[in-house]
């Protein structure tokens, strides 16, 4: 059993998974009155949509995306109400690199992240966030099924 944890690092992907993972996050939380950082990692998806709008301009891809993310961030607070510090922090990039380098950086005690419904054969080829976080990470990871199966 871990002795001491302060500060707790949660991946959010802002799907409907965040909700109930950020609930169990915020009682392990209490338990140990740890901080938790909500952590959402974005995509570079400016290449993607200039194929499709070729006149939009990268920065205003980007604010849009950005304002979408805190909205639905603000959304998540309101709803399920912490009442443990929240550190929210937000990056671009390879999501697992990310949460990685982030859970170094504030030299995080424990991360609390979500499994996927992904069947065998699409996690074989490829990969899980969550299995390269566990397989990776420098502390302890619980890893959370949102929602179970019920058979």
């Amino acid at each position: 059993m871990m002795e001491s944890i302060s500060t707790i690092v949660v991946p959010i992907d802002l799907t409907e998974a965040a909700e109930p993972l950020l609930r169990t996050a915020l009682n392990v939380a209490r338990t140990y009155d740890a901080t938790l950082h909500l952590l959402h990692v974005y995509q570079d998806v400016f290449s993607v949509l200039s194929m499709r709008t070729l006149d939009l301009k990268e920065e205003s891809v980007e604010k849009v995306i950005l304002k979408s993310i805190h909205d639905r961030c603000d959304e998540l607070m309101k709803t399920v109400k912490p009442d443990v510090p929240v550190i929210r922090a937000l990056h671009k990039g390879d999501t697992a690199k990310e949460i990685l380098s982030y859970v170094s950086d504030v030299n995080a005690d424990l991360i609390i992240i979500a499994t996927n419904a992904r069947s065998g054969f699409e996690q074989f080829f490829i990969g899980s966030i969550a299995q390269r976080i566990v397989r990776y990470a420098s502390c302890p990871v619980l890893t959370f099924h949102p929602f179970p199966d019920n058979d």
